[in-house]
C-alpha cells in the first residue's frame, strides 16, 4: 500500500469523508495532519496553512494526478460519496478494465478521485 497526500482547506471534513468512504480509521491526528488508513488505502491529509474552507469547490479537472482508492462496492461508494459532501460522476461512466470496475468521483474539496472495485 502506498500513501496519497492531499492538501485540504478543511482536514476535519476531508477526514470524515475519506474515513467513511474507505471504511478507514483516523490516526496521527493533529491541527495540521490526519492519517486515514484502511487495509487497502492510506490518505494523509495536510492542512493548507491559512486556508479558509469553502462550502463548495469546483472539480479540479486540470489536476496533474487522480488518486485511485479500492472500495468493497462501487455502488455503495457512489451512494456514500453523495451523502458525504462529494459528487459522483454519472453511472454511465463506470468502466471495467480487466477484473476491476472504476468510477470517478469528486471529494468535498474538489479533488477528482477514482474508486476501484475488484471483481472476484
Amino acid at each position: 500500500m502506498s500513501t496519497t497526500v492531499l492538501f485540504a482547506d478543511d482536514i476535519t471534513r476531508s477526514a470524515t469523508f475519506y474515513a467513511a468512504l474507505l471504511s478507514a480509521q483516523l490516526s496521527d491526528i493533529s491541527d495540521t495532519f490526519v492519517r486515514v488508513r484502511s487495509d487497502a488505502n492510506e490518505v494523509l491529509l495536510h492542512q493548507i496553512p491559512g486556508a479558509v474552507a469553502a462550502t463548495a469547490y469546483d472539480p479540479r479537472e486540470d489536476a496533474a494526478m487522480k488518486p485511485v482508492y479500492l472500495v468493497a462496492s462501487i455502488d455503495a461508494a457512489r451512494t456514500a460519496v453523495a451523502g458525504l459532501g462529494g459528487r459522483v460522476f454519472d453511472a454511465s461512466t463506470v468502466a471495467t478494465y480487466g477484473n476491476v470496475h472504476y468510477c470517478n468521483a469528486v471529494d468535498p474539496e474538489g479533488n477528482i478521485i477514482q474508486l476501484a472495485e475488484r471483481q472476484r
